[in-house]
């Protein structure tokens, strides 16, 4: 679930392994690439917060 704090909208993804995070990510920036939507996020080996 989503949670909005500070005027933001935060949420933090638990994958398998570090290979599913990133892979993620590279799925994600790709598309907020084609919106021109940059996210603020951080992983650390299987977690991805945004």
């Amino acid at each position: 679930m989503w949670l909005e704090q500070n005027n933001t909208l935060n949420k933090t993804f638990k994958f398998k392994n570090f290979s599913e995070a990133f892979a993620f990510m590279s799925r994600v920036a790709l598309l907020a690439e084609k919106h021109d939507h940059h996210p603020w996020w951080s992983n650390s080996y299987n977690i991805v917060e945004i």
